[in-house]
């Protein structure tokens, strides 16, 4: 039996049928001494618009400062809540303002064996979050569909979730919270993001957990055999091998170097029909299509009620032609406000393929 994360019974209870639990983490004090430290820093992947985190900055002295900066803050809080567990990543998570940064619903890296142990992201808003600015959601319960080996990189090692973005987005649940709230999430749990419609980065920050006696692994995709290539990693892993990092290895045919491979196998992963993945969420307690999210979606990109685009651009007949052709009315509503539609008017506006990272 695998033993508890949480000291607390009820919290455990939670998290193993939802798949996360939230509640709240910081003080006042400190999240605005974490936000602040944030804002004085200058990392190299700080950009203008879009989803990114301190630990793919290419400065590993960075990356480990940064790191011990966001440790100091919440291991004393998670120490209170948490059962002997061990932190192996330390992060900024950042969404800045802008139309075009969705974070599609995906799954976390597998970091652990998860026969045996549970990882577990601690993500902690140092803003107040909403579907305004960006908030985490996620589809309740999603850590049980799957129990294949996550691997890297992203996208080269492809994702099950990668074909369903738009029969999955739909079910996300959008979590408000406070600065200083957290959510702690199993790294299994299908989970997502909306863009950021303010005018202010979202700013937030993630820790990795699991039991203390767990051995950190790590799961590559070979570039040249498609194997997996099974590592036992420590902490000091994850400040440097990125997915950026690691993006380039698999582009150079090459696999890590340095490392303890314990093992190369066969990548299995799930392979399902848009109807058999619908399937599987639909049979979920307590998950439904998140029409209002839809509804104010469809708006925010100018679409009426009833499917049609409200306005044309001379320039763009062509595109305006497509999705006249696409929005009948004698879809159903799901097929109206599927997200693929809703994304086809980013791609539009924005002249270019929408940041999905």
């Amino acid at each position: 039996m695998m033993r508890n994360i949480f000291k607390n019974d009820e919290l455990q209870k939670q998290f193993d049928e939802k798949g996360f639990v939230k509640l709240s983490m910081l003080e006042k004090e400190e999240v605005e001494n974490l936000r602040n430290y944030y804002i004085d820093q200058e990392f190299d992947n700080k950009i203008e618009a879009g989803f990114h985190i301190s630990l793919d900055n290419q400065n590993e002295e960075l990356v480990k400062e940064v790191g011990s900066k966001i440790k100091d803050v919440l291991v004393p809080k998670t120490s209170e809540l948490l059962d002997d567990c061990q932190i192996f990543t330390a992060s900024f998570v950042i969404k800045e303002p802008g139309l075009q940064n969705i974070v599609p619903p995906h799954q976390d890296w597998t970091f652990v064996d998860e026969d045996q142990y549970c990882s577990a992201t601690v993500w902690t808003a140092l803003v107040d979050v909403s579907e305004q600015n960006g908030a985490l959601g996620v589809i309740p319960g999603s850590h049980k569909i799957f129990n294949h080996k996550r691997s890297s990189p992203s996208p080269q090692s492809k994702s099950p979730l990668a074909d369903h973005i738009f029969t999955l987005f739909p079910f996300v649940e959008v979590i408000d919270m406070k600065a200083g709230e957290s959510l702690i999430f199993d790294n299994r749990l299908i989970h997502a993001s909306p863009p950021n419609f303010s005018d202010q980065a979202r700013i937030a920050v993630g820790i990795g957990i699991t039991q203390s006696e767990a051995k950190l692994k790590h799961f590559y995709q070979n570039p040249s055999s498609g194997k997996l290539e099974e590592y036992d990693v420590d902490q000091g892993f994850y400040t440097w091998f990125n997915n950026k990092r690691l993006s380039d290895l698999f582009d150079s045919k090459k696999s890590p170097e340095g490392l303890n491979k314990v093992g190369e196998f066969e990548r299995v992963v799930p392979d399902l029909s848009k109807e058999e993945m619908e399937a599987r969420v639909q049979e979920l307690e307590g998950v439904e299509y998140n029409k209002p999210f839809m509804e104010r979606l469809a708006k925010l990109f100018n679409y009426s009620m009833d499917g049609e685009q409200k306005e044309a651009e001379a320039n763009q007949q062509d595109v305006e032609t497509e999705i006249q052709k696409e929005w009948k009315d004698e879809r159903t509503f799901l097929q109206k406000y599927s997200l693929r539609n809703i994304l086809r008017e980013i791609v539009w506006r924005f002249r270019g393929k929408p940041n999905m990272n």
